[in-house]
């Protein structure tokens, strides 16, 4: 009895093996992670407010001071590429006695609004509705540094309209890291792009206080932004935040938004452009997502993406890809070299032709360290072998007594110069070739890391093998028994 249930114990496992084995070298399937979209906002700093600002300063309120604040901080933080480095003042006019509550703007400049440059910078004003035609066909030629619309009591319903009519190329522009400060007006644009954000008019019941994000985003205080205001938002403001707020009405817990804005935020359009990672090194991957859809959210199938490295490393590629049914394209690119490089992508949306840029800043290479490690390694296994080799040689020759002569064989140690064959760590360097140059070619899709498929076969026929064994051996000791 015992014979038998070790006879079928055998043949059971053996079947087990098999089994296994078998189960071993099946193909593995490969998971797919999809590319996933950047999670930050990007885009440019954006100050927006109920404030009017210009009409409180010409009377002498004080507010100049968050002006000059606001424009200094929005001009250092714009990062759009190509700036000619001006202020470009939209809706007003510069002569005396027009605009701004009657304020002289030759003045007002030089006097209140740019008093934190140590150097001010040019500004050119765009006042009719032709100029704002040309200011507005040539920013992707010549974007200005940052955009002021400040608030203007008298500014015509058609002025209104031009930035209304224009609220997609502002988008483009702040999404393409250019900055932006308006203060009080109707804010048309705004909700073209954002049908969820309201604009109210309603306020100077006192206050308003800067929150934690005016104070971290700009440097605002109370001081800067306590004065008269006469506007608030209420809704969605998408990736805005509340820079200053009080409450309204009066003695009420409702807290409104009289000033939105950020940092680095972005405003919606019908083709966005963002990136991943933000900070990439050199030698890495980086992942470009446009996207183009309607306002609405309608994705466009079929747009035909165009990305030129503007300027930085690997200056002039250009790269090519089509959106999906999502409306999505996406474009990997790479480059061994450090430095800041601007993508530019182009495409037509709905008939428009559409241009963003994004900015974007390699680190150096990370490579080093590996190079170092090989290095160590491949030393330390030549020594020991060849030592090996010569000490279990040399007694096989002692038998005889030509064991004089033996000193000639012992001149093999010589042989023990191989160790100069440590020199073999000159073969290292081979790692330096990790730092390719893929800008002029391309080898597909990568090998996948992991375990070796053929180990996985070569362990799995093995398990057969023993299992073929245990049950023969199992089958002759049924026979026998």
């Amino acid at each position: 009895m015992m014979r038998f249930i070790g006879t079928r114990f055998m043949s059971v496992l053996g079947l087990v093996l098999v089994l296994v084995g078998g189960l071993t070298i099946l193909p593995q399937s490969s998971t797919f992670t999809p590319v996933a979209l950047a999670t930050s906002s990007g885009g440019g700093p954006i100050v927006l407010d109920g404030m009017d600002p210009v009409c409180h300063a010409v009377f002498g309120e004080g507010t100049e001071n968050y002006i000059a604040k606001v424009l200094k901080s929005v001009y250092d933080q714009s990062s759009i590429p190509s700036s000619n480095g001006e202020i470009a003042i939209l809706g007003v006019a510069n002569m005396s006695s027009s605009g701004g509550c009657g304020g002289d703007w030759n003045s007002e400049l030089s006097t209140k609004f740019l008093t934190q440059f140590d150097t001010s910078p040019t500004v050119t004003f765009f006042s009719t509705e032709e100029e704002l035609d040309t200011f507005f066909s040539g920013i992707v030629a010549n974007p200005p540094q940052i955009i002021w619309i400040p608030d203007d009591w008298n500014r015509s319903s058609a002025i209104h309209a031009k930035f209304t009519e224009n609220a997609e190329v502002i988008a483009d522009y702040v999404n393409s890291g250019g900055g932006l400060f308006a203060n009080y007006n109707t804010f048309g644009w705004l909700t073209t792009l954002l049908p969820g954000a309201v604009f109210n008019d309603g306020g100077c019941n006192g206050g308003p206080i800067a929150t934690e994000d005016g104070s971290n985003d700009f440097g605002l205080t109370d001081a800067d932004v306590t004065a008269c205001w006469h506007g608030y938002f209420t809704g969605d403001f998408g990736t805005l935040k509340t820079l200053a707020e009080w409450e309204y009405p009066t003695g009420s817990e409702s807290i409104v938004a009289v000033s939105i804005g950020g940092g680095e935020v972005s405003l919606p359009s019908s083709f966005t452009l963002t990136i991943s990672p933000e900070s990439p090194n050199a030698g890495e991957d980086l992942t470009i997502t446009a996207v183009a859809q309607t306002l609405d959210g309608t994705p466009q199938e079929g747009v035909t993406v165009t990305v030129t490295v503007s300027s930085g490393p690997d200056a002039g590629q250009v790269f090519t890809a089509t959106t999906d049914a999502s409306g999505i394209a996406t474009i990997t690119v790479r480059t061994e070299s450090e430095g800041s490089a601007v993508y530019t992508a182009t495409a037509t949306v709905a008939g428009v032709e559409k241009t963003v840029s994004a900015t974007v800043a390699w680190n150096p290479p990370t490579t080093t360290t590996e190079v170092t490690t090989t290095t160590t390694e491949a030393p330390a296994t030549t020594t020991t072998e060849v030592p090996a080799t010569t000490t279990t040689e040399a007694p096989a020759t002692t038998g005889a007594p030509a064991t004089t002569e033996a000193p000639a064989t012992t001149e093999a140690p010589a042989t023990t110069e191989a160790p100069a064959t440590t020199e073999a760590p000159a073969t290292t360097e081979a790692p330096t070739t990790t730092v390719h140059d893929h800008s002029s070619h391309d080898h597909g899709e990568l090998p996948k890391t992991g375990s070796s498929s053929n180990s996985n076969f070569l362990f799995g026929i093995l398990l057969i093998n023993i299992g073929i064994l245990f049950i023969g051996i199992s089958e002759i000791k049924r026979r026998y028994s």
